[in-house]
């Protein structure tokens, strides 16, 4: 199986402007998809950064769970993701100042349950 994120990582450091474009012009059911979901999920702030950050947490843990031969997909590790995302998303919505940083504790909690599991294998 393809690294897809280096890949995409390799055709961006070779400016490879075509690649880019067959991948939106091919790819435009799930650019409209993640954008929806960036905006739906935000209540409509900033529906593309947040796209492409789902689009990256998919790719990348598309990657990582294709490397090392194991998902966060069980009972215990979803539950463990959902234990720790929704108090820390609640926290995050609530404080001043704070909502700004949604996007990026719900990467940082997907990874941190991934380095969890990983050490409990």
């Amino acid at each position: 199986m393809a690294a897809v994120f280096v890949d995409w990582l390799m055709h961006l450091f070779a400016l490879d402007l075509g690649f880019f474009i067959d991948l939106v012009m091919n790819n435009l059911f799930w650019i409209f998809g993640f954008y929806a979901a960036g905006y739906l999920f935000t209540g409509g702030k900033h529906p593309i950064r947040n796209g492409i950050i789902y689009v990256l947490l998919v790719v990348v843990s598309m990657d990582m769970f294709g490397l090392v031969k194991f998902s966060i997909y069980t009972a215990g590790g979803l539950g463990l993701l959902y234990m720790l995302r929704v108090p820390l998303l609640l926290f995050l919505e609530k404080g001043k100042g704070t909502s700004k940083y949604i996007p990026l504790a719900w990467v940082l909690s997907f990874f941190f349950t991934i380095a969890v599991v990983a050490f409990m294998v």
